[in-house]
């Protein structure tokens, strides 16, 4: 079963960045194996945490 959809970020160039994604398999240790990512990253985590939340009501694909 995955997970609901989690804000990560990462350090790009210095700069900090914001992205979603979900873990595959609950039951399983969060790894990048076990991850999956959106792919695409955004400025702020207000703005990736709204996509999250919009991806975890199923309003989005």
């Amino acid at each position: 079963m995955m997970s609901e959809w989690r804000v990560t970020s990462n350090l790009i160039a210095g700069e900090k960045y914001y992205s979603c994604y979900r873990l595959k398999d609950v039951d399983a240790v969060d790894h990048s194996g076990n991850r999956e990512e959106l792919g695409k990253w955004y400025d702020t985590k207000e703005e990736a945490q709204a996509v999250a939340d919009e991806l975890n009501k199923g309003a989005l694909a």
